[in-house]
């Protein structure tokens, strides 16, 4: 009696453990989910609408060639910015670069909020492409 493998070898099974184990998915899962959420805040940018499709109000005085929340282009720059660490991701650069950044999320008493972060429940949108993400960076280490 002759024994042969089939499938997938064990140590490769045993290396796709410890990369669930030791956080190493955790993070690629963070890396693609902050990767294409920076993906989804430059859209909105682009397109001027917040993340659930909502067209930003318009601006009171249009300047020649502005566009809504892009006068410097500081805050387009900051958020998408993210960092990833061990618990997740985080777009925080708007509080360090700005000092506006949050006032145009929530708005003012004379502001109208024009939001480029989720708040609250995710759009259909941002959770398919999120949610996709997510599986492809997950999927990468499911021995085949």
């Amino acid at each position: 009696m002759t024994l042969r493998q089939t499938g997938t070898p064990l140590d490769v099974l045993l290396d796709s453990l410890a990369a669930w184990a030791d956080g190493t998915v955790q993070h690629d899962v963070a890396v693609a989910l902050a990767q294409s959420g920076a993906g989804l805040v430059r859209d909105g940018f682009a397109r001027s609408k917040t993340p659930d499709g909502q067209r930003w109000a318009p601006l009171k005085r249009p300047r020649p060639g502005g566009r809504v929340l892009v006068k410097t282009g500081r805050l387009l720059a900051a958020a998408p910015f993210y960092r990833v660490d061990r618990t997740g991701f985080v777009m925080d650069a708007v509080d360090r670069v700005t000092t506006y950044g949050g006032l145009h999320m929530t708005g003012t008493r004379t502001m109208p909020a024009r939001p480029f972060y989720p708040q609250g429940q995710l759009s259909t949108g941002w959770s398919i492409v999120l949610a996709d993400a997510a599986d492809a960076a997950a999927r990468i280490h499911i021995p085949r």
